[in-house]
């Protein structure tokens, strides 16, 4: 007796033949298709609906520390810079001398501005004591009132002589005084770009100063997590091998998801006390609340492209879209695309869309 199969092969060939010959167009090809469906044996299949977990999801991700807040450090005055007292990665108090510049030439301006003083303090007292002498007398009418004025004259330009001189020598302080560049804030040293010998204009960034007592930790969360976050406030990290797990406090979420990545960033902060910047951090983020995630064997889900799975539909296969997540020991989490309760073919090897199926038990 010969199997269904050798027999299925006459009516096959009859069936294209025809189709052929038919000069009827498309109508006539699917005539042909109709025919040759029906003449195939519809797959047995087998339908399963997701498994149902409640739990609180939780996910591994690889951060880095970061600064608080940031300065570039640059220097009042131009010259050359004669000394750098400290490295990247150094912690520094407010008010702590981090280089110089040129501190021997605004030595010697502030010296020759306080010789300047003296010579227009002197000036100034000689000055005085001609007016004085040229007050008697032209009082007596000994000297013309001209002369007089040509002596007040003198004075008062001895006394703005001696201003500016004073105005100088302040200035020529300030300057020695900036020449050391110190610390404005506690914090750490995250760059370097000067070295001693070097010449730094005024404004020129010459370090890199992380600051204050906290820093923050930033991680990169997949954007299928935006709904899972609402009332998060902190997460958990560890820095290095081990170490200590510690807990940051929430301070940020960002509002964009970026188009690259599919991600956002996540920001906590915590006390700077064994961290610096640009350390790598283990970063655990777990959802406040327990939530419901849908889960499929690998078999139910077709991964060669974007995720699919089959469902029956009217004795043939159709074709769904999902959006899957995390694995768990031969199952798939399913983040979107398919209902709690919802049936699909349990088995999606060597199926494909349109084909005839009949569902069993």
């Amino acid at each position: 007796m010969r199997s269904k199969s050798t027999a299925f092969i006459p009516i096959l060939i009859l069936t294209l033949a025809l189709a052929a010959c038919h000069p009827g167009g498309s109508d006539d090809s699917t005539t042909a298709r109709e025919s040759l469906d029906r003449n195939l044996e519809p797959r047995k299949v087998k339908e399963i609906v997701p498994e149902v977990r409640e739990e609180r999801p939780s996910v591994a991700l690889v951060g880095e520390v970061r600064a608080f807040d940031s300065l570039r450090i640059s220097s009042e005055v131009a010259g050359r810079v004669e000394k750098v007292d400290v490295e990247v990665g150094d912690r520094v108090t407010k008010g702590q001398a981090l280089l110089s510049v040129a501190r021997r030439t605004f030595e010697l301006r502030l010296h020759q501005a306080e010789a300047r003083i003296q010579a227009a303090k002197a000036d100034l007292d000689l000055a005085r004591r001609e007016l004085a002498r040229k007050q008697d007398l032209v009082s007596d009418k000994t000297i013309p009132q001209a002369t007089f004025d040509q002596a007040q004259a003198h004075h008062d330009l001895a006394a703005a002589a001696l201003l500016e001189a004073v105005a100088t020598r302040d200035l020529a302080q300030h300057d020695f005084e900036v020449a050391i560049v110190r610390a404005p804030a506690a914090g750490a040293v995250t760059g370097r770009s000067v070295v001693a010998g070097q010449w730094t204009d005024v404004g020129e960034g010459l370090l890199e100063m992380a600051i204050g007592t906290k820093v923050k930790i930033v991680a990169r969360v997949p954007s299928h997590w935006v709904g899972a976050l609402q009332g998060l406030d902190g997460f958990d990290f560890t820095v290095g091998t081990h170490q200590p797990t510690r807990r940051a406090k929430l301070y940020s979420i960002d509002p964009v998801v970026q188009e690259a990545s599919r991600s956002f960033e996540v920001v906590g902060t915590v006390p700077a006390e064994g961290l610096k910047p640009g350390m790598f951090a283990n970063v655990t983020l777990e959802a406040p609340d327990i939530v419901q995630s849908l889960w499929l064997p690998v078999a139910a889900i077709l991964t060669s492209d974007t995720p699919k799975v089959y469902m029956a539909q009217d004795g043939r296969i159709a074709v769904r879209r999902i959006q899957t997540g995390l694995r768990d020991d031969g199952m798939i989490e399913v983040i979107s695309g398919l209902d709690q309760g919802e049936r699909v073919i349990a088995d999606v090897a060597g199926l494909s869309r349109d084909l005839p199926v009949e569902v069993v038990q």
